[in-house]
């Protein structure tokens, strides 16, 4: 559900507003409305430098080790920030050296270690030698009548050779190779001392990483709360030729009485007042424990309005379900849930224990559907007679009927949801055409199960009573305010679109069904390669490989499994049932002005 706000006003002398300010974002619980837009040059430098301090801490995370040996540093969080990047660009250019002489070796290693100064004693003398390389199959016979060749060496089809001659060289169509300023050994030498100090600065940043990177999280803090304030100041609307200060702001009726207080105390001049249906108040979801982990999933596509409906608590059930129902497998669920568990002691932060219990709840779903639909690590155990009657879905066709069943039932729950929300938001009769839309598609559903072989039953002729009255409904208040002509009109134009809307809406719902029948054959596609691999009289190698394909393979298919159930289940959530339910939004989400810091 949507938290209820109140709004204040606040009126301040200018000289008092900047103390008011402090203490107020020691409260944390008002929301600033924003009127206009509160961008100065301290503003974004603040901003630049949360992202600089940020950009390093992802930097540090890289080389934070736990062999690593702490160590503190006496330099100002500033000087350490800079001291880091420095480090940075230190490293990059180390990189590019390294990178530049690694090719200048890469070039001499096919020639070796060799002394230069020989060469050119042999030069005095009046013998030259020259250095060739080519192709080895265009390497010519008859050069070695023209002069001495002196096969060096072969790398990657490549013939290196030494051509010694006295007086004119002979002429050898190939390329000539040309020493560098540097001996193999110089260089080598070179690369070395770079490594050496790439590998200094990376020791730095172990021994730092740690202690950086908390001094960089705490400057983080203390900036943002510097910009909130900063940022506050520039957003109160000044008054009486700017000797006053007015403050416009939200809080959850929850933590109102901590705001009353608060003024009282400090004797603030202040009017409060409800929301006004022009008021655009920001939004506080506030759920039960179970529903409060699908919020995730709320925000990841939008907040409601203050006047709609938060939807969470409505579709959070069918998304576990949906989730079970693609990956239908109480193995992979069991998987799901001990992977969550043993993540959750590995990190800590809030969030990701949030997402983690989301987890274990997609694995309990995977849990009861699988054992509905009898299938454990890819086997079917609709297949053994003695467990055979423990299944409740037996066959594909069942799991087709299964997921349209499901998809009306959401459908129609959505239309209910927006049947009520226009009788409490406008009146009850701006409620009856949602209501007519469905009893319309529950005769429609009804009626058309016989197609999917349920049985006629009495309540298949009691259906045209509300197919009819739905119909009427949809036709005479479609829109209350018009007279029966345009109503009727109207009413034709909606139930054309609901007609079509409903069919495209629960044939989306198939995916389901695709998703669950392709995970299990998957799974039994792997159970039977793995039957092939340890064949009928197995040895060591097979034994070895089996479970190693196994356990590879059904990882594979959990993780194919998992992401599709996530993503297709919300496809059916944020189209098919936020439509039906007349989701409106965006809203904004409850900023309060200095909570986030403590």
């Amino acid at each position: 559900m949507i938290e209820k706000m109140r709004k204040y006003s606040f009126v301040l002398y200018h000289l008092d507003y900047g103390d008011f300010l402090k203490k107020l974002q020691d409260l944390g619980v008002l929301h600033i409305e924003s009127s206009k837009v509160a961008e100065n040059p301290a503003l974004i430098q603040n901003q630049e430098l949360m992202a600089e301090y940020s950009d390093a801490i992802k930097y540090l995370e890289k080389y934070s080790s736990p062999d690593a040996k702490p160590s503190a540093s006496p330099l100002p969080v500033k000087a350490i920030l800079n001291k880091v990047n420095q480090a940075k660009e230190e490293l990059e250019k180390l990189s590019r050296q390294k990178e530049a002489i690694r090719k200048q070796i890469h070039d001499l290693e096919p020639w070796g270690h060799f002394d230069y100064p020989l060469l050119e004693l042999l030069k005095q003398k009046g013998v030259s030698v020259e250095f060739y390389h080519c192709l080895k199959n265009h390497f010519k016979q008859e050069w070695k009548e023209q002069a001495l060749i002196l096969e060096v060496t072969e790398r990657s089809g490549m013939l290196y050779f030494a051509v010694v001659s006295s007086g004119n060289a002979p002429q050898i169509e190939a390329d000539r190779f040309s020493f560098h300023q540097h001996s193999l050994a110089e260089y080598e030498q070179q690369f070395a001392e770079l490594e050496q100090r790439q590998n200094d600065i990376i020791d730095y940043y172990k021994n730092t990483s740690a202690t950086s990177t908390k001094e960089f999280t705490a400057e983080i803090a203390n900036l943002s709360k510097s910009y909130e304030y900063t940022k506050a100041l520039e957003l109160a609307d000044n008054e009486a030729k700017d000797h006053l200060r007015v403050l416009t702001g939200w809080v959850p009726k929850s933590k109102e009485q901590d705001l009353k207080q608060f003024v009282t105390d400090n004797g603030v001049i202040h009017f409060s007042a409800d929301v006004l249906p022009d008021d655009n108040p920001p939004i506080m979801l506030k759920n039960n424990a179970f529903s409060r982990l699908y919020e995730t999933i709320s925000k990841m596509y939008m907040l409601p309005n203050y006047n709609d409906f938060d939807l969470t608590p409505f579709f959070a059930p069918f998304f576990m379900l949906f989730f079970g129902f693609c990956n239908a497998d109480m193995a992979y669920g069991v998987i799901l849930i001990a992977l969550a568990f043993f993540l959750k002691r590995k990190n800590k932060a809030p969030g990701f224990q949030v997402f983690m219990n989301l987890v274990i709840t997609f694995g309990i779903a995977s849990i009861v559907v699988g054992a509905a639909f009898g299938t454990i690590l890819g086997f079917q155990l609709v297949e053994n007679e003695n467990l055979k009657r423990y299944v409740l879905v037996k066959n594909n066709e069942q799991i087709f009927n299964l997921a349209l069943l499901l998809g009306a039932i959401q459908i129609l729950f959505g239309v209910m949801i927006n049947t009520i929300k226009q009788m409490l938001r406008s009146g009850f009769r701006y409620g009856l055409a949602p209501l007519g839309t469905f009893l319309f598609i529950l005769a429609l559903a009804v009626l058309g199960s016989t197609q999917l072989g349920v049985e006629k039953a009495p309540i298949h002729d009691l259906a045209k009573y509300p197919l009819f009255a739905g119909l009427a409904l949809i036709l005479l208040f479609n829109n209350p305010k018009k007279n029966i002509i345009i109503n009727i009109l109207g009413g034709l134009w909606l139930l054309y679109n609901v007609v079509t809307g409903f069919f495209g809406d629960i044939l989306s719902y198939i995916r389901l069904f695709a998703l669950g029948v392709s995970s299990a054959i998957l799974g039994f596609v792997i159970n039977s390669i793995g039957s092939t691999i340890l064949g009928d009289k197995p040895g060591i190698l097979n034994y070895l490989i089996y479970p190693i394909f196994m356990v590879l393979g059904h990882s594979l298919i959990l993780a194919l499994g998992a992401l599709s159930a996530f993503v297709h289940p919300m496809r059916l959530t944020f189209v098919e049932f936020f439509k039906n339910a007349g989701f409106e939004g965006p809203g904004i989400a409850y900023k309060p002005f200095g909570n986030q810091n403590k």
